[in-house]
């Protein structure tokens, strides 16, 4: 059996559960479409660009946290 580091990805397992969006929720918070999360994702997943607030992956399913967003959030307000 893998080793479960192999696949942690730098994230801190110390991320309690209720500080993490899904992608509806960062929608609605950045103003963005899913569709338009979708496509940074991607972008960020090829090394095309850094576009979008950055993305945890669990599994088949995407999860942004709460301070990624806000840091997103900050940086586009020119903060």
């Amino acid at each position: 059996m893998p080793d479960d580091e192999e696949y942690s990805a730098g994230v801190s397992r110390d991320v309690p559960l209720n500080d993490l969006m899904d992608t509806g929720e960062v929608a609605k918070v950045t103003g963005h479409t899913v569709g338009t999360l979708n496509t940074f994702r991607s972008l960020r997943n090829t090394g095309q660009a850094t576009k979008g607030p950055e993305f945890v992956q669990l599994g088949r399913s995407i999860f942004y946290r709460r301070d990624a967003v806000d840091a997103y959030l900050a940086k586009r307000a020119g903060l």
